[in-house]
């Protein structure tokens, strides 16, 4: 599970900027709280981001998809896009830091990078009680000390790290049985921290077979008129003419022991299910049926159905993952409520939060500008945060409503103001908009400013 996660001098972050799963001591919707026994901690299985547009909501998402990036390539490292309004900024480091369980082991994980992709800073600790001890930790100048965990013949290939890779990537690549801790932790962020914004084309399933009764059924239950989808298998022919070399190789490196499929939407706007049948790729394309008039299915490609139905195939995947027994994976999705009605997205939400309990692991982290979902008939106040620009140095700021306060007074429970403190402001995170009216006052022969 994701604990919290920091980030500071990344696009509009200048400071340490914090993300925390960690509950407050707030009483509602106790049904929510995952319980950590090992170390008396109670967990949030979700957090709504809301803001304004170009608050920074989806510059957390990137945050999180860049450092995942970085931490499991076996390239070098990318530079980092750094805070750009403050010239200070460019001297110094970027920094991402990750407070996160596996198996209800606390690890935390931070590292820094100068601003041309050189590692700074690297430091990976495991809880042991209440104290944090370190595995390993890495400064400037390329010295790596290690803790007692870390056994010398693994010490010796782990010093063999370039200056622009990362120790876990490094690691990741090695045969060594004595790294198999660190592996689980590569692991862990190439497979369980799954980031979807709405430029991701590639979702991948654990499952042996593509769970398509399933999907039939939540799209019926959504109301989308989707009646059932099903598989028809392509040739290697039609499949190089839809995908590039490149997406070929991507999708074969993907498929493995823990992906057993992938979908991909193709650039028609297609769905496509990749997965390796005795080490040979195949390809399938997913077709809808819906009922015709006369009873009988009729099928449509998946590009003639609507935004919003394609939206749900989309998202199937998170969900489906996040509400399998003993899942422990952690989503982060961009923009979820794009192109989907806000009694489609309060659906997705609450039915996810009715399979929490304090034994479940999986998370949901998402951003949306549905103010309708600030509804704490859903959501606790801790699971909801507020993403604003400051006004002054234009850095963007994240805050939980649970910490909010309206005058001296928390903001109460009651269950029908919170949308309607959100839009008046009080809340902050809305556009600075003088008047609804005049924004095309140059079309009535004003001049030109």
């Amino acid at each position: 599970m994701l604990i919290n996660f920091t980030v500071s001098n990344w696009k509009s972050f200048k400071e340490p900027t914090s993300l925390s799963m960690i509950a407050s001591r707030e009483k509602q919707h106790s049904n929510h709280i995952q319980y950590l026994p090992e170390y008396k901690m109670n967990v949030l299985p979700i957090s709504v981001v809301f803001g304004a547009n170009a608050a920074g909501k989806s510059n957390l998402v990137t945050a999180i998809e860049f450092a995942r990036n970085q931490i499991t390539s076996f390239d070098f490292n990318q530079r980092p896009d750094q805070f750009r309004l403050d010239t200070l900024c460019s001297k110094k480091d970027s920094s991402f830091d990750f407070l996160f369980t596996i198996n209800d082991v606390l690890y935390h994980y931070v590292f820094s990078l100068k601003n041309d992709g050189t590692v700074s800073y690297e430091l990976l600790e495991r809880a042991h009680g209440k104290k944090l001890k370190p595995l390993f930790e890495r400064t400037a100048d390329g010295k790596i000390d290690f803790g007692n965990c870390i056994p010398e013949t693994a010490q010796i290939v782990i010093k063999s790290v370039m200056p622009q890779k990362f120790v876990l990537s490094h690691v990741a690549t090695l045969n060594n049985d004595s790294l198999e801790e660190l592996k689980r932790i590569y692991s862990w962020f190439r497979f369980n921290l799954v980031i979807l914004t709405p430029a991701s084309r590639l979702l991948r399933f654990t499952q042996r077979f593509m769970p398509t009764g399933k999907l039939s059924d939540v799209l019926h239950k959504l109301d989308t008129s989707v009646t059932k989808i099903d598989f028809e298998p392509i040739s290697h022919r039609e499949v190089a003419n839809i995908f590039s070399a490149n997406e070929l190789d991507q999708v074969s490196r993907e498929l493995g022991k823990d992906v057993k499929n992938l979908l991909i939407t193709g650039p028609n706007d297609d769905f496509y299910k990749f997965e390796l049948q005795k080490d040979v790729l195949t390809c399938s394309k997913m077709v809808s049926y819906h009922k015709g008039c006369n009873g009988k299915l009729v099928p449509f490609k998946i590009s003639e159905n609507s935004d919003g139905t394609r939206r749900c195939l989309h998202l199937f995947p998170a969900f489906n993952a996040l509400v399998t027994p003993a899942s422990d994976c952690c989503y982060i999705i961009d923009e979820l409520d794009r192109s989907l009605h806000t009694n489609l997205v309060k659906q997705l939400l609450a039915s996810f939060l009715d399979t929490r309990n304090q034994d479940t692991r999986s998370q949901l982290l998402l951003t949306c500008h549905d103010i309708q979902q600030m509804d704490q008939n859903v959501l606790r106040r801790d699971e909801i945060w507020i993403a604003e620009r400051d006004e002054n140095t234009q850095s963007t700021n994240l805050a939980s409503l649970n910490e909010f306060r309206l005058g001296d007074k928390k903001i109460r429970k009651d269950r029908s103001t919170l949308p309607q403190l959100y839009t008046d402001g009080y809340l902050g995170g809305v556009p600075r908009i003088d008047s609804y009216a005049n924004l095309f006052s140059y079309a009535n022969g004003e001049k030109n400013g």
